[in-house]
């Protein structure tokens, strides 16, 4: 059996992985927040931000994770990613 040291260190881990893997998605947004503006579009599109959520929606279920625990979890990324593409257009 694994013991509670062992589980916090494959959490401590996963957790590294899990900011990496923010921080990447919040460069892909800010370059293309960089994009929307040359081509004079608004910086954030509500349509598009409910199919984000859709698709956490779904990526959440095929992995056992609530329906509650997906929407925090896009709410939260979406709203980071938010705020750092708003500075480019201000």
């Amino acid at each position: 059996m694994t013991d509670t040291e062992e589980l916090r260190e494959m959490i401590e881990e996963i957790d590294q992985a899990i900011i990496e893997n923010i921080a990447m998605r919040m460069e892909i947004a800010d370059k293309l927040a960089e994009a929307k503006k040359e081509s004079s579009q608004k910086y954030w599109d509500e349509n598009k931000e409910k199919e984000v959520i859709n698709r956490y929606l779904e990526l959440c279920e095929e992995v056992n994770l609530s329906e509650a625990e997906a929407r925090k979890i896009a709410e939260v990324i979406l709203h980071i990613s938010k705020e750092r593409q708003k500075h480019f257009f201000e």
